[in-house]
């Protein structure tokens, strides 16, 4: 009989059963925790935990000059691996344990914004270049771009479903407001005090408010060096508006303060604006966030005081009479915009190209820009016959030899278009345009209406055309009106946008803003209390020789000694910035090294005609023969 065959499976293909199974168990195991833990969610997890570590590592270094390959020497990389690993596994498993899918978005979210900012400010701080410091405002932008992406894709943060308690809108916005106006008046007040702020534009205009609370006249005598109303330089009867408030408190402090509240009082009417709108409560928030961080209103009121700085909450203003279609409030804001400055009617004609081509309001749109027309031909008129005309020089390289006014340009711009946009896109005024837009995210261009962008002309006009170098600088005041149009143009782009971009625009914007915030204030504010901390023995010494001179004399002084001497009558700044002379007053309170330097021909003007009266630290009082 033949033998059969075994056919039983050899013993070994029972331990490969084994070890499939395990293997399709391991499998198993690792798509149930994918299913409950997605592996995008693993990589934000660790990205969060690198955001944050590097975060930790940075701002505890003795040196921040990350910039610099010696700043290696500080880090440990093994440190920084371990925290970051430790950092991600705790989002994970912490995720899993609350069984929340917003853990991680959120950290990510907060994580990155953290990094983000000790970035750029230690990039400012250490490295010096403040508004300069651009490109890494860019890196940054363009990591929090894939951040806000990932976090907004299929809403993260649910946001749809958030529910806040009612008028957490407004308490947000309180909070920041007083935010705002503490820190900005705090530093704005620390660079007066310790004697860093200057004749222009501080010393004007503490001057200008002593003489209107003791004349009820706008008269300056530092402005051109010649007793004048500073309306024959700049039409701004706005600052009747402020002028009880300085009567409170008569000092140059207080306008300071006033400007700082003034300015964040623009969070109001953007909430107004988007409860408006309809915006939720979390939404709400968030766009204040954008107003009150957007980085050139904080950055631009540390350069002292001047009116263009309350444009911005009277645009606002003027924008939501607009959205709510009340006409009376609409003219009344306008008139006050326009009250600020000659050039303000600009402004409001932009407006009224906003509300003819926009809303499709054309009667209103034409009432408003013939409004602006006339306000601008009168309040030119007054500076004309009460100083030497408007700053049309600003405009000049638009202006061929022989040919002057805002007819020559208008026939320069239309002749020679080529030559416009040459004198428009140059290095600095495209980093201008990246440090006004990149805070929003570029949101006024994403408008399915592209007529909104009519309220863009005052940017043309008065930052990009001009070819004076201040026009165009974030640290200056001609930010802030344009200011409050983009961010008015960001919160309509964001109520026309779907729920998933709608998010991404205003998470992105208020990431950004805070960002670059701490680009450009937080590293000027931060050094100016620092030199007001280190100086309170020399600027003592200063104020009380200030307050032992006789006020009615007749005294020229250093540009930054002049803020001080508010209640000076016969005051004039040496040198002489707007004039071939300089005046030989009786008395010149200079710094002892500007003589022995003879900066500004100091020493050579004064010869043998002043003797030294009184010193006290660097400053010198001297007195005429």
């Amino acid at each position: 009989m033949e033998k059969k065959k075994n056919t039983s499976p050899p013993e070994k293909s029972g331990k490969t059963d084994k070890k499939a199974s395990g293997f399709k168990g391991f499998v198993q195991t690792v798509n149930a925790f994918l299913g409950i833990m997605p592996l995008d969610y693993i990589f934000a997890a660790f990205c969060s935990g690198f955001c944050l570590s590097s975060f930790l590592m940075l701002i505890t270094c003795s040196d921040t000059k990350y910039k610099e390959l010696s700043f290696l020497a500080q880090i440990n990389c093994g440190t920084l691996i371990i925290t970051t690993l430790t950092i991600g596994l705790t989002l994970i498993f912490g995720g899993i344990i609350m069984k929340s899918n917003t853990v991680i978005p959120l950290s990510l979210f907060v994580s990155a914004l953290l990094f983000g900012c000790s970035l750029t400010f230690c990039g400012s701080v250490l490295n010096n270049e403040s508004a300069e410091n651009i490109y890494m405002n860019i890196a940054v932008g363009f990591v929090m771009f894939f951040v806000v992406a990932w976090i907004t894709k299929d809403d993260k943060l649910n946001f749809l479903d958030i529910k806040l308690p009612k008028k957490t809108e407004w308490i947000a916005a309180g909070i920041l407001l007083l935010l705002f106006t503490v820190l900005v008046s705090q530093a704005s007040i620390a660079r007066y005090s310790a004697y860093i702020a200057h004749n222009f534009d501080l010393g004007i205009f503490t001057q200008m408010f002593e003489n209107m609370r003791t004349t009820g006249l706008a008269d300056t005598t530092v402005e051109r060096n010649i007793s004048m109303s500073h309306f024959g330089v700049h039409f701004s009867p706005f600052y009747y508006v402020l002028l009880p408030l300085y009567a409170l408190y008569p000092r140059p402090e207080t306008i300071l303060v006033i400007q700082a509240l003034f300015v964040g009082a623009g969070i109001i009417p953007v909430v107004l604006i988007c409860k408006k709108l309809d915006f939720n409560a979390t939404v709400t928030i968030l766009c204040c966030c954008i107003y009150i961080f957007f980085p050139t209103l904080s950055n631009g009121c540390l350069y002292d005081f001047h009116e263009n700085k309350f444009l911005t909450v009277l645009i606002m203003w003027t924008l939501y009479f607009i959205v709510s279609k009340k006409r009376i409030g609409i003219i009344i804001f306008c008139l006050l915009v326009m009250s600020v400055k000659e050039d303000a009617a600009i402004y409001v004609m932009a407006i009224a190209l906003y509300v003819f081509a926009h809303e499709k309001k054309y009667i209103d749109g034409c009432i408003i820009f013939a409004l602006s027309i006339i306000y601008f031909v009168v309040a030119t008129s007054i500076v004309n016959s009460l100083g030497s005309g408007i700053m049309t020089d600003r405009l000049s390289n638009y202006m061929p030899e022989g040919k002057d006014g805002f007819g020559t340009v208008i026939e320069t711009c239309i002749s020679d278009f080529g030559y416009l946009l040459s004198q428009v896109f140059t290095a600095d005024k495209i980093m201008f345009m990246v440090w006004m837009l990149l805070p929003v995210g570029f949101a006024p261009f994403m408008s399915g209406r592209k007529s909104l962008l009519v309220l863009l002309i005052p940017m043309l006009v008065i930052d990009l055309m001009s070819n004076w170098q201040y026009q165009y600088d974030v640290k200056f005041q001609y930010t802030f009106g344009v200011a409050g149009l983009i961010v008015f143009m960001t919160i309509l782009v964001i109520s026309q946008a779907d729920s998933i971009r709608k998010n991404q625009i205003v998470l992105y914007s208020a990431a950004m803003c805070i960002i670059m915030c701490f680009s450009l204030f937080f590293p000027r504010a931060a050094s100016y209390i620092e030199s007001d901390k280190n100086a309170k023995i020399r600027t003592a010494q200063y104020n009380s020789l200030i307050s032992e001179i006789p006020k009615d004399v007749e005294i020229s002084a250093n540009g930054c000694y002049i803020p001080h001497m508010y209640n000076f009558k016969n005051l004039y700044q040496y040198p002489n910035v707007y004039g071939s002379e300089n005046r030989k007053s009786e008395y010149l309170l200079v710094n002892q090294y500007d003589v022995a330097n003879n900066s500004d021909n100091l020493a050579t003007f004064m010869g043998n005609d002043y003797e030294l009266v009184k010193q006290k630290d660097s400053m010198c009082l001297y007195k005429h023969k």
